[in-house]
């Protein structure tokens, strides 16, 4: 197996120890390694366009293996056991959701950042908007993704866009300060 695997494995069980609960073990791991790449993000949003495809494309690349890892760590050590307090409607992780109730907030949370460019508090930044008709495929796209998947990976979808979503907030307010302080 992948040594990037196995260290997330690691990571992962490691976690788990201390909270005694798969679902929030993966929400940890998940900030984890967004903390981890952001300055990669960083880095990305001050670079030019042609560069920031390249940017997107390592950053996704990069999360590959935490996937990878985070699946067969919790096939191989949890069994049936892998159930989580945040997840109750979800007898185990590495299951499908049943409901589809992840997916759904999963694919939903996709669409936090794309309200951005829309928000009167950052219209001075003039942030890129999506074409509308392109909302609608992004969030199906992931929802669809994610509902045949083990709920500990849409568990990690769904951490991740709300840290994205986040990171995104915090960035461009900043941003907003500066004009204003300028």
């Amino acid at each position: 197996m992948n040594p990037i695997v196995l260290l997330f494995g690691k990571l992962l069980q490691w976690i788990y120890r201390y909270t005694g609960d798969y679902g929030a073990a993966i929400v940890c791991l998940t900030v984890l390694v967004k903390i981890c790449l952001l300055p990669l993000y960083l880095r990305r949003t001050k670079e030019t366009d042609a560069r920031q495809a390249a940017g997107s494309c390592l950053l996704l690349l990069l999360t590959l293996p935490v996937l990878t890892g985070l699946y067969h760590t919790v096939l191989a050590g949890a069994g049936v056991s892998a159930g989580s307090r945040l997840c109750p409607w979800i007898a185990s992780l590495l299951v499908r959701d049943p409901y589809g109730i992840l997916p759904a907030l999963s694919a939903a949370v996709q669409l936090i950042p794309q309200t951005y460019p829309y928000l009167a508090f950052f219209k001075r930044l003039e942030l890129p908007k999506t074409p509308k008709g392109m909302l609608l495929p992004s969030v199906l796209t992931t929802f669809l993704i994610c509902l045949p998947l083990p709920a500990a990976v849409s568990l990690y979808y769904l951490t991740s866009g709300l840290f994205t979503a986040l990171q995104q907030a915090v960035l461009n307010t900043v941003q907003v300060y500066r004009l204003c302080a300028d």
